[in-house]
């Protein structure tokens, strides 16, 4: 198994991860994010083993990360009543 890691590119707007799983990606590749009240804050997902990867990088506190959150962050953060949608 290898360890978390990113990288960025010069060549690339985006930033290059892997995870422990040997997953390996871009960060526009994340679409899972774990909310962890415990520690005040948001953790990407792996898309691959599903773990969360704090080294890919955290938001917190989670009040503040529902202040600029959209897409798939909003949606975590609504789902874990940490942020009100539309409608919801």
């Amino acid at each position: 198994m290898s360890e978390p890691s990113v990288a960025r590119s010069l060549d690339h707007p985006n930033v290059q991860l892997q995870c422990r799983c040997s997953w390996s990606g871009l960060d526009a590749d994340i679409t899972d994010w774990d909310v962890q009240p415990k520690r005040d804050r948001v953790v990407r997902k792996c898309p691959d083993c599903g773990e969360p990867v704090p080294e890919w990088g955290t938001l917190r506190p989670i009040d503040g990360a529902s202040r600029i959150a959209r897409g798939s962050l909003a949606d975590a953060l609504a789902e874990a009543g940490y942020l009100e949608r539309n409608g919801v």
